[in-house]
């Protein structure tokens, strides 16, 4: 295939990118974070296609690519539909038991697009609350269904460096020190969790797999999946044709794809700290920093800003949405990092499935371990409550 050299994707040359995945040993470090961002925002198309370099997508997907749930390496937002409500884009539905088990039919995660031949699995609209319509039949008796927001992006990539110590050293089981904080790691069988909701991969590249093949249904070395998120019942799905190919040693996208995304979403930095010592310390005395620790140590002994003790909590009932993960309990979430970066002038909810519109709401869900520091929020003056609240939103 002849590629045009006048041709381009977010800013690379297309060429420039079918040589970088064509040959997997070729390293080209300064354009490495250019070339995560063409891959980023490029939208996959159904194999078979006219090039191996860009099929895969599917069978059965939520999103053709990254950006589609994280636009400018943003998370979810507020969006008006067609109708005139307002709904969340960015957002999927999971499926589960509180043991972690997915359902036998649908799977992990509601795949809302297919490609030509085959039907969704269903729609779901998520404001004012989860309203969920499937295409085929019902879910499995006791299986859940829970929201969850595509989070920002910004900042998180730093938590590769983050040792094992580091977020080992604030596990207190016992609660031996009375502050109602407990926290534990999420140790998977590869490794101490530090990424998604419930702290399931271990590493960027992880994270990055796992969204390729659940979401746009892309197999790598690390997720080999062609058929995504389809289950052995979905049988017309895994009637279809996938895009595994040599050109990437058998996966639909290679290793390097992998670690040039991780390298883009690198660059994506948090904001600077709003200077503000008289809330800073509001954060600390009403328990917010215990578990939203402002910076973690690095393994060159440098510090990032974090607002995450990455370890799992269990936050109560009111964010207990019965869908567990294995090994983590359905009311059990890692710590959300309450950090960003550039962020447009979009509404934005809060929480993991983002039942909270502002700081307030989202400090009034927290349950569990995290009752002390709402009924600490409770007791402040109106406003201090402010001051808290406006630290939190210029993070």
């Amino acid at each position: 295939m002849t590629v045009s050299a006048g041709r381009w994707l977010g800013g690379v040359p297309i060429a420039l990118i079918f040589a970088f995945i064509s040959l997997g040993a070729l390293r080209a470090d300064p354009l490495d974070a250019a070339m995560g961002k063409a891959l980023f925002d490029r939208n996959w198309i159904p194999a078979p296609a006219s090039t191996d370099a860009s099929d895969g997508l599917g069978p059965l997907f939520v999103s053709r690519s990254c950006a589609g749930c994280h636009g400018r390496g943003e998370g979810s937002h507020v969006v008006t539909r067609e109708d005139g409500a307002q709904d969340l884009s960015g957002a999927v539905v999971r499926f589960g038991y509180a043991d972690g088990k997915t359902d036998p039919f649908y799977g992990l995660e509601l795949q809302t697009n297919a490609v030509p031949g085959l039907m969704p699995e269903g729609t779901a609209h998520f404001l004012p609350k989860l309203d969920l319509k499937l295409n085929d039949r019902p879910l499995a008796e006791g299986v859940k269904s829970g929201v969850r927001q595509a989070p920002s992006l910004f900042g998180r990539a730093a938590f590769d460096a983050v040792p094992d110590e580091e977020i080992l050293k604030r596990v207190d089981p016992d609660d031996k020190d009375g502050d109602g904080v407990k926290g534990r790691a999420n140790r998977t069988p590869v490794g101490i969790g530090r990424y998604g909701w419930k702290a399931a991969q271990v590493t960027l590249e992880d994270q990055v797999a796992h969204a390729f093949a659940f979401d746009i249904g892309l197999s790598s070395p690390k997720q080999a999946r062609p058929y995504g998120d389809c289950t052995a019942l979905e049988t017309a799905c895994l009637a279809a044709p996938n895009g595994e190919s040599v050109l990437f040693k058998g996966r639909e996208i290679s290793g390097d794809i992998l670690r040039v995304v991780a390298s883009y979403l690198g660059i994506l930095r948090a904001r600077p700290e709003t200077p503000d010592p008289d809330a800073a310390a509001l954060f600390v005395s009403t328990g917010c920093a215990t578990c939203h620790v402002p910076t973690l140590a690095t393994r060159d002994g440098g510090s990032i800003p974090a607002f995450t003790d990455l370890l799992l909590h269990d936050m109560g009932p009111q964010l207990d949405d019965g869908v567990g993960e294995p090994g983590v309990k359905s009311s059990e979430w890692r710590t959300a990092p309450l950090i960003e970066g550039h962020v447009r002038n979009v509404e934005r909810r809060l929480l993991h499935d983002g039942s909270a519109a502002t700081v307030a709401e989202a400090v009034q869900k927290h349950g569990g371990e995290g009752a002390r520091s709402r009924e600490r929020f409770d007791a402040l003056k109106p406003e201090d409550k402010q001051r808290l609240v406006d630290y939190v939103n210029g993070l």
